[in-house]
């Protein structure tokens, strides 16, 4: 999985403005803001904004408390993976597509019919 948060690396308020979900939330970004790290101040709030609208601000991070720190890169990856999911399916969300990749696998391309029509031998 990936390491890099769809916000970027994340500037802590360190870099002068607040972090992207607090920008989206119009509130002042803290020292020890959860979302800072994942949410920068350019791409994060319309991440952010995705996450906020299908799992709320406060169930995000309350969800981001109580896992360890060191996973919580891709426990913020998948979040975002799964809010995107779920505004294009809100009923099936990421399964949507696990069902779509199986269907092209169990499904025989036009390529492999020819190959099972024409007796299965390349030509010589």
């Amino acid at each position: 999985m990936s390491t890099n948060p769809p916000g970027g690396a994340g500037s802590s308020t360190g870099g002068g403005g607040p972090c992207g979900a607090c920008k989206f939330l119009r509130r002042k970004c803290v020292a020890d803001c959860i979302f800072a790290p994942y949410f920068d101040s350019e791409q994060g709030a319309s991440h952010f904004a995705t996450v906020h609208k299908v799992f709320g601000a406060s169930n995000v991070s309350k969800l981001l408390l109580n896992i360890p720190v060191h996973k919580r890169v891709d426990a913020v990856v998948t979040i975002c993976y799964e809010a995107q999911a779920r505004l294009r399916d809100p009923v099936y969300g990421c399964v949507a597509h696990l069902f779509s990749l199986q269907q092209q696998v169990r499904t025989p391309t036009r390529i492999d019919n020819l190959f099972s029509h024409s007796g299965g031998g390349v030509c010589v």
